[in-house]
């Protein structure tokens, strides 16, 4: 475990390029073994998801809370760290971790409300505020129910208070650039469905990486961040596609 956390200390720029690109590639390789069954046509997909979502999130918030390995794993990484970041890296991290930053995602979300409401698809706007408005809600009372200290950061290129698991900056971006992948998958010719998921999938796996990188989060912060809201993102779509089934001209009924 001392070996694995010092390894990842002295390789941070690799792990900021590795963690986005394994991301994009699982998702890219789901998004080809489900082109057949035509998963934005019906909810079960989402029902899987969140249950696996939800699953993943239980286990990381009963692994912390009971001081598992996973927790010491997290101390030595972030001690780690603390010792081996470069400036230079320390100032590219604060940009990415901007993209994941709580106004901008709101920014983002009333934005795509808004336009939705322009649209006048009133229930792809309520879907919107739910998605990011309640996702936001539920990190918050996460935070105030585990109540777990940041590890420290002195290097000042980001500052931050209040409790950290589970990461509000990773379920924000979960929350927020999910629903963006949705709206545009809906959308979009599908020739592009597939480039839109790995790329968005790569954004908000950088901006995870970034708030570990940064010593702002431990691993399992962020680890729980991801889970929690994508079970919620997948709760709300599978509800909104059980109510509302799309018909055969739905250009988002399918991946591929």
């Amino acid at each position: 475990m001392d070996t694995a956390a010092h390894w990842a200390a002295a390789y941070p720029l690799l792990i900021l390029l590795a963690v986005p690109a394994l991301a994009g590639g699982v998702v890219g390789w789901l998004s080809r073994r489900w082109d057949a069954r035509s998963p934005l046509a019906g909810e079960a997909p989402y029902w899987l998801v969140a249950v696996g979502a939800g699953g993943v999130f239980l286990m990381v918030a009963v692994a912390m809370s009971l001081g598992s390995p996973l927790v010491r794993f997290d101390n030595l990484l972030a001690a780690a760290l603390g010792q081996s970041m470069s400036s230079s890296l320390l100032w590219v991290l604060s940009w990415f971790t901007y993209l994941g930053n709580r106004n901008l995602l709101a920014l983002i979300a009333i934005t795509l409300t808004l336009w939705l409401l322009w649209r006048r698809e009133y229930a792809m706007a309520l879907l919107c505020a739910v998605v990011t408005g309640g996702g936001g809600l539920l990190n918050t009372a996460m935070k105030f129910t585990f109540q777990r200290i940041r590890p420290e950061h002195v290097h000042g290129y980001v500052q931050e208070v209040g409790w950290s698991f589970p990461s509000g900056h990773a379920s924000a971006s979960m929350a927020v650039y999910g629903f963006a992948c949705y709206l545009a998958v809906r959308m979009m010719p599908a020739r592009w469905h597939r480039v839109c998921l790995v790329s968005g999938a790569m954004l908000i796996a950088a901006i995870g990486a970034s708030r570990v990188l940064l010593q702002v989060h431990y691993l399992s912060d962020v680890m729980a961040g991801f889970a929690l809201s994508l079970a919620w993102l997948s709760l709300c779509l599978g509800v909104m596609r059980r109510r509302h089934r799309p018909g055969a001209d739905d250009v988002g009924h399918r991946l591929g």
